[in-house]
């Protein structure tokens, strides 16, 4: 496991942020950008050994890490992250990043293969459980007195992108833009910026090994719209890696690889 931090400078000692899937991939690269920034990092997953080992591995560079177990299609699970959340942080919760999701190969390839269930698990955790995960840590948004919300999202809700394939993946993307632009009509008033980020294709778990786009400049662009998009006034945008905000090469967020994270059973993830 690689305990190094990524620097030695002295961290400023920032708000608390949620990140679900955060124990591996784009989530993790993002976690590991924010703590070296000084944030407080609650890592929501769902196996609880991953993401506890995550969490450790945070730690040991000199992070302020914590696991919550968080499944996102489960309102009960939804319901004891909330209490858990309010506990950790003082009820005070600085920023969000929807990142879990999921993308199933052979039950979405084509027409000719998708199923009623792969859809609805597609839209239950790529777009009902960001939106009610939002839902729920309103309050807690709400008391930080400016917060983030930033969900994950894909080009592959562009229409542009469309070529007959992954219909299901596709809809389920593009529900969670518009509910990225209604939610931040919605959480306006309470001083809450909600943005998506399109992470391009990038060499994760779901993306594969021969995505050719890259992960750290991802993590860069996702950390920024929780570290910096409310001051750039930026809110219900879809922003991509391929087209950063001018903001980000403002104020860039210090880069530091990711630990390498071995689950209590031993083998990689």
């Amino acid at each position: 496991m690689d305990t190094a931090p990524a620097n030695t400078h002295v961290r400023p000692r920032r708000g608390h942020v949620l990140v679900t899937g955060g124990n591996r991939g784009l989530g993790l690269a993002t976690a590991t950008l924010l703590v070296d920034d000084g944030w407080s990092v609650l890592l929501g997953c769902r196996d609880e050994r991953r993401g506890a080992a995550a969490a450790e591995a945070l730690r040991r560079r000199g992070g302020r890490a914590a696991h919550v177990p968080l499944e996102v299609t489960s309102p009960a699970s939804i319901a004891a992250a909330v209490d858990l959340v309010a506990d950790r942080t003082g009820g005070r919760l600085a920023g969000l990043v929807n990142n879990a999701g999921v993308f199933l190969d052979e039950r979405d390839a084509d027409l000719e293969s998708v199923t009623a269930e792969a859809v609805h698990e597609l839209l239950a955790v790529n777009a009902v459980g960001p939106l009610l995960v939002t839902r729920a840590m309103v309050p807690l948004l709400r008391a930080a007195a400016g917060a983030a919300v930033v969900n994950v999202t894909a080009d592959d809700a562009d229409p542009a992108t469309a070529d007959g394939e992954a219909t299901g993946y596709r809809m389920s993307k593009a529900a969670l833009n518009i509910m990225t632009v209604n939610l931040a009509v919605a959480l306006r008033e309470q001083d809450v910026v909600v943005n998506a980020v399109d992470p391009g294709w990038i060499p994760t778990d779901m993306g594969g090994p021969e995505a050719p786009d890259d992960t750290a400049a991802a993590a860069r662009l996702v950390a920024w719209a929780v570290t910096a998009a409310r001051e750039h006034g930026t809110t219900g945008q879809v922003l991509s890696v391929r087209q950063p905000p001018d903001g980000l090469r403002a104020d860039p967020v210090t880069v530091g690889a990711p630990p390498t994270v071995v689950p209590p059973h031993g083998q990689p993830q």
